[in-house]
């Protein structure tokens, strides 16, 4: 896995794990935003993937759907790592 690749996987992941997911949305909106460059060159169409989906999907988040949305982004989490060639 390169390691923009494993970065696109990261921020997602860390999700799962941070005190204030409210906030952490827009971490992730940011990042799909603005730092996804090396992730275009590694492996375009894992960007492009992410690129289509992360925008309405974080724009779609209801702390009171906390579960379901979290439920979401495994599976676009699944879907992503299908993009990955060892």
């Amino acid at each position: 896995m390169k390691k923009s690749e494993a970065k696109a996987i990261e921020v997602l992941e860390d999700a799962f794990t941070d005190s204030d997911l409210e906030s952490y949305v827009f971490v992730i909106q940011d990042y799909y935003a603005d730092e996804t460059d090396q992730l275009a060159l590694d492996n375009p169409e894992m960007e492009d993937y992410l690129n289509d989906i992360i925008p309405e999907f974080t724009e779609g988040f209801d702390l009171n759907e906390r579960n379901d949305w979290l439920n979401r982004l495994k599976d676009i989490i699944r879907n992503a790592k299908t993009f990955i060639n060892d």
